[in-house]
């Protein structure tokens, strides 16, 4: 069987289109100045290497080399003067001109039309697209809002909406509709990682307390009973961690309360005010 060889990892092939494209940069710089249009021959063959640089069918390269050839030969002749060759290659500028001109209007056509086309959003699409906006406007808290503690309201626009006591894993908040608010959730993340650091430090402090256990029975035996010991400072520092703990759940659980309090006052009012509708419409 032959051996597949592919060009563009040729050692000789990459020599032979690396002279080409500067034999063909060097007659470029030679052209005549007597349009404008030739100035962009170079430009030209510059975009042209770039698109064909990876080819791997050896009948595209050699199509690709061929032309490049022919080029060279056009562009040598229109250097030296031939202004048959200069015309056409100018006419072939514009040609190609015309042609990408074309090609991009009918991009931009086809686009529009698939515009157009496009299916209408399906109620998922819908949801996730009006959820991604509700983030968005959530990111920050609104200069407006009022604490959720000073609920109830007396008076409400349409129908109260009673909220929802939630617990996420320790952190109590009151949900009043759905999409959670980005603010809001930010703040429970913060709460959650704060807490779980501290419970990982005091994980490490009990490790390094038999450390100091250790520490403290080698000082025994070879210098005596001490006062300052390792093992204290270690304990110290568990204490305090343990007391940050407990203060933040005792203040999760006191506020806890005072929103189940806010839920039990909503829950009054929106009977109440149920009630009174009803009544009004039997009357």
């Amino acid at each position: 069987m032959h051996k597949t060889v592919v060009p563009r990892l040729s050692g000789v092939h990459r020599f032979a289109c690396l002279a080409l494209y500067r034999a063909l940069l060097r007659q470029c710089a030679k052209l005549p100045n007597t349009a404008p249009e030739l100035d962009a021959c170079k430009p030209l063959i510059q975009q042209k290497f770039h698109k064909y640089k990876r080819l791997q069918s050896p009948s595209q390269t050699l199509n690709a080399l061929k032309a490049g050839y022919e080029a060279y030969d056009l562009l040598h002749s229109a250097s030296a003067g031939n202004q048959h060759d200069v015309n056409r290659i100018i006419s072939l500028i514009s040609e190609t001109r015309e042609l990408k001109q074309r090609e991009s209007e009918m991009q931009r056509a086809l686009t529009k039309y698939k515009q157009l086309k496009q299916k209408p959003p399906s109620p998922r699409e819908q949801r996730r697209e009006a959820s991604r906006r509700a983030q968005e406007q959530t990111a920050l808290r609104h200069p407006d809002a009022t604490p959720i503690l000073s609920r109830p309201r007396p008076v409400v626009s349409g129908k109260r909406r009673v909220p929802v006591l939630v617990n996420a894993r320790g952190v109590p908040f009151l949900r009043i509709k759905k999409p959670q608010p980005k603010n809001l959730s930010g703040v429970i993340r913060t709460k959650l990682e704060k807490r779980w650091s501290r419970i990982k430090r005091r994980e490490r402090l009990h490790e390094d307390l038999h450390f100091s256990k250790d520490e403290d029975d080698w000082d025994s035996l070879t210098l005596g009973l001490e006062k300052d010991t390792f093992e204290q400072p270690i304990r110290d520092a568990i204490s305090v961690v343990n007391n940050q703990i407990h203060e933040t759940d005792e203040a999760n659980r006191r506020l806890a309360e005072a929103m189940w309090n806010v839920v039990l006052a909503e829950r009054k009012l929106a009977a109440e005010e149920q009630a009174k509708e009803k009544g009004e419409q039997t009357t």
